[in-house]
């Protein structure tokens, strides 16, 4: 529709040049870039409106996951687990977002003033070793955390081992619940009155 126009418009003009006695044609190949030469006497230039580039609207923002870890009570739950590679304390990939998600919480809850990283395994193998590697993961998850801007001095880290099952060793599924790492809050300052700074 847009071109049709322009081409009644063109043949206006070369009528009215016509009209005042002058000898006007257009070239079949006198359109560039939206502009049509009428070569006569004189060079008359009509320039096409361009059509204006669509408006494309930005993209939309992925939504946010959602948060794997939460305040409840006098822990920060999460919902799942911290993930090890297995006999080491080298915390997997998979579970960095997870260790994001409690700096997090804990960010968002500054009047937790200590929280006790808990390291637990379950009963296979000795003791001793068993103590020795929940504490390194404890602490490795500490390291994590200062890491990812959490002030070290609200964190402690424990291993305890296998000495607090939550599940029956005798079973794949209970060993499965007593491998893990919890978030206890042990100590929070008191929140400031209504009106103070």
């Amino acid at each position: 529709m847009k071109a049709s126009r322009l081409w009644i418009c063109v043949g206006v003009l070369v009528l009215g040049a016509c009209l005042a006695g002058c000898s006007v044609s257009v070239s079949a190949n006198a359109q560039s870039g939206g502009k049509y030469i009428l070569e006569g006497k004189d060079k008359i230039v009509v320039t096409a409106a361009q059509p204006a580039a669509p408006e494309v609207a930005p993209a939309p923002e992925p939504p946010k996951p959602p948060m794997k870890a939460k305040r409840v009570g006098k822990k920060i739950e999460i919902t799942e687990k911290v993930m090890f590679e297995t006999g080491k304390a080298e915390i997997k990939v998979d579970s960095h977002q997870l260790l994001k998600d409690v700096a997090t919480v804990l960010s968002e809850n500054a009047s937790v003033s200590k929280l006790r990283i808990e390291g637990h395994t379950d009963d296979v193998g000795k003791d001793k070793a068993n103590k020795k590697l929940s504490q390194s993961r404890a602490d490795a998850v500490k390291a994590f955390l200062v890491g990812v801007g959490v002030d070290g001095a609200r964190l402690e880290a424990v291993g305890y081992g296998e000495e607090k099952p939550v599940a029956d060793n005798a079973t794949d599924e209970g060993k499965e619940k007593n491998r893990r790492v919890e978030f206890n809050i042990v100590g929070e300052s008191a929140a400031p009155a209504a009106g103070d700074e």
